[in-house]
C-alpha cells in the first residue's frame, strides 16, 4: 500500500467522526487535513500517556524534530517509532505509532507551503501540551489557554490551509482568523464537559480547580453521588462558559464562502454534533456517572448530516438551526424549580 493509503486506513481507527468529515473536503485539502490530524494525534498520545513528564518532553522534541527536517530521515523515523512504542501506553493508537513512516512520508509529499502551517501549529500544540503537564488548570483562563493549544490551533491550521489552497483570499483569511481559535475551542469545551467522569478516572484534570473548590469539591469528590447537587452547580458554570465559543464557531462557518460546500460541511457536522452533546450535558447529572458517556444517538447524527446537506449554503437557515439548538440548551441548563 502507498503511504497515503495506509494513512487513510489508520484515520477511522483513531477517530470515526473526523474521518467521515475529512473525506468530505476537496482535494488536496482532504489529504492535508488527514495527515495533520494523524500528526497531532501522535502529540495527543504523548500528552495522554502515563509516561514521566521528562520522557514526554523528550518524545515531543524527538517527534517535532522529524517534522522540522528538510526531508524524511528513515533511520531517525525508525528510532522515534521505537521510542514511542516502547515508552507510551496506548490502545487504538497502536497502528498510528507503528506506521509513523507512512504518516511522515505522506506529510513530506505535501508542498512545503502546506507543511509550514502544519509544522507551525504542531509546534504550538506540543509546547502547550508540555506546559500543562506541569501546570494545573486552576481557572477558566487556564482552561482556555489549554484548549487553545490542543484545539484552537487546529482552527488556525485549517484557515491557513484554506488560504494555501485558494479557497479563501487574504482579506477573508484575516476575518476568519478572528474566530478560528474559538471554533476549535468550542469542540474542545464540549469534550471537556461530557468526559469529566472518564477523565477523573484517567487522572486527566481539565475542569478549573478553583471553581470546584468554591463548592468544596475536588477531582476526587466531584463524581461522588452524595456531592451531586454541588457538582451540578459546577456543571452549569461550565455550560455557561462554553456558550460563547459555540457562537463564535457559528460565526466562523458563516464567513466561509457559500459555494465552498464541502468545506462548510466539514465544519458544520462536528459543530452541530458538539451542540447536541452540549444540549445533553446541560443540567444532566449523568456526566458524573462512571462508566457512562454522554453520546448523541445515530438518529441525531443522521439528522445533522441531512440538515447540513440541505442548508449548508444558507446562512439564514444555519442561523435559525443554531438558535433553535441553543434555546434547547439554555432551557435544559436552567435549575429545576423548587
Amino acid at each position: 500500500m502507498r503511504n497515503d493509503e495506509i494513512c487513510w486506513a489508520i484515520l477511522p481507527k483513531v477517530s470515526r467522526s473526523f474521518s467521515f468529515c475529512i473525506r468530505m473536503l476537496p482535494k488536496p485539502l482532504d489529504e492535508q487535513m488527514m495527515v495533520s490530524y494523524l500528526i497531532y494525534r501522535v502529540l495527543d498520545t504523548i500528552e495522554d500517556s502515563q509516561a514521566p513528564v521528562r520522557t514526554k518532553k523528550k518524545l515531543f522534541s524527538q517527534f517535532v524534530a522529524l517534522l522540522s527536517a528538510r526531508e524524511p530521515d528513515a533511520a531517525k523515523i525508525a528510532q522515534c517509532t521505537a521510542s514511542l512504542c516502547a515508552q507510551l501506553d496506548y490502545t487504538y493508537e497502536k497502528d498510528l505509532l507503528e506506521n509513523l513512516d507512512a504518516v511522515l512520508g505522506t506529510y513530506y509529499s505535501q508542498p512545503s507551503s502546506a507543511r509550514r502551517p502544519i509544522l507551525k501549529w504542531g509546534c504550538v500544540m506540543a509546547e502547550g501540551m508540555y506546559k500543562f503537564q506541569r501546570k494545573p488548570i486552576e481557572t477558566f483562563k487556564d482552561q482556555d489557554e489549554y484548549s487553545y493549544h490542543v484545539a484552537g490551533v487546529i482552527g488556525h491550521l485549517f484557515t491557513d490551509l484554506l488560504f494555501h489552497n485558494g479557497i479563501v483570499g487574504k482579506r477573508l483569511r484575516r476575518r476568519l482568523s478572528r474566530y478560528a481559535s474559538n471554533f476549535g475551542l468550542a469542540l474542545q469545551k464540549v469534550n471537556i464537559l461530557r468526559d469529566i467522569a472518564a477523565d477523573v478516572i484517567s487522572k486527566r484534570h481539565y475542569w478549573p480547580r478553583r471553581l470546584m473548590a468554591r463548592y468544596n469539591l475536588t477531582y476526587e469528590s466531584i463524581c461522588l453521588r452524595e456531592n451531586r447537587e454541588a457538582a451540578m452547580k459546577v456543571l452549569r458554570a461550565q455550560i455557561a462558559n462554553a456558550r460563547r465559543y459555540l457562537r463564535d464557531a457559528m460565526k466562523y462557518i458563516k464567513l466561509l464562502p457559500s459555494n465552498a460546500l464541502r468545506v462548510r460541511k466539514f465544519c458544520l457536522i462536528p459543530l452541530f454534533m458538539a451542540i447536541e452533546s452540549y444540549v445533553k450535558c446541560a443540567n444532566s447529572s449523568e456526566v458524573f456517572d462512571s462508566g457512562k458517556k454522554v453520546k448523541i444517538s445515530r438518529l441525531q447524527v443522521g439528522e445533522i448530516i441531512a440538515k447540513t446537506e440541505l442548508w449548508c449554503s444558507s446562512n439564514d437557515r444555519l442561523s435559525s438551526w443554531f438558535l433553535q439548538s441553543m434555546v434547547r440548551a439554555n432551557s435544559a441548563a436552567l435549575p429545576a424549580p423548587g
